[in-house]
């Protein structure tokens, strides 16, 4: 009895453990984005008819040009500068989302996984709990809802999960209000692995 329950408390001292690692780590590389400028310079020989038109000698060139792009292209840097005219943020693909949420209802939390976000995990007690998701900068950027709805009868039971986000809008003294936009995303309903164990695949196969 007692081989089971320290059994037990092993794998919740490894998981509480990839917590706190993948955590720290997550922190760690969770770096400010900013947009920048980056300037190459090529040139390339052809040979070429005389009466060669233009779009003919681009053509001609085109093979090396590509060459020197995948073998050549840092002895082709000419300059890399901030964007002060188009800083981070001025187009709508810079701005964070969420591209996918893996969820265990037994255990009460999901994941969150998207663009401009580090790697997250969210506990709720109930449903209808709406909680923060935060951005590089550790500044909340979205409102976060599992919600279970079984009021109309499905095939599949996990499409009575439903995870939608919406958007936090900061006004001019810094203050915070829910957006307009409601999305959704992608999500995956795992039952018999443990939360912590996805997380640490997660993590060897992105951080090998």
């Amino acid at each position: 009895m007692w081989k089971i329950v320290l059994h037990k408390l092993g794998y919740i001292k490894y998981y509480v453990y990839l917590y706190i690692i993948i955590n720290i780590h997550l922190n760690q590389t969770a770096m400010r984005k900013v947009a920048k400028l980056v300037a190459y310079s090529f040139m390339t020989r052809v040979v070429v008819d005389e009466d060669a038109t233009d779009d003919q000698i681009i053509q001609a060139s085109k093979r090396m040009i590509i060459e020197k792009v995948n073998l050549e292209l840092g002895e082709h840097l000419e300059s890399i500068e901030d964007d002060e005219e188009c800083p981070i943020g001025t187009f709508e693909t810079d701005l964070p989302t969420i591209d996918k949420v893996i969820l265990n209802p037994i255990e009460k939390q999901y994941v969150v996984i998207g663009k401009g976000i580090p790697v997250q995990v969210r506990r709720f007690d109930n449903y209808s709990d709406w909680d923060d998701v935060n951005d590089l900068n550790g500044e909340p950027v979205f409102d976060v809802q599992i919600d279970f709805d079984d009021s109309v009868k499905m095939d599949n039971e996990n499409n009575y999960y439903q995870f939608q986000y919406v958007n936090i809008i900061y006004d001019e003294d810094g203050n915070a209000k829910t957006g307009l936009d409601y999305y959704n995303a992608d999500e995956l309903i795992i039952t018999e692995t443990p939360l912590a164990q996805v997380i640490a695949d997660l993590f060897k196969n992105n951080y090998k």
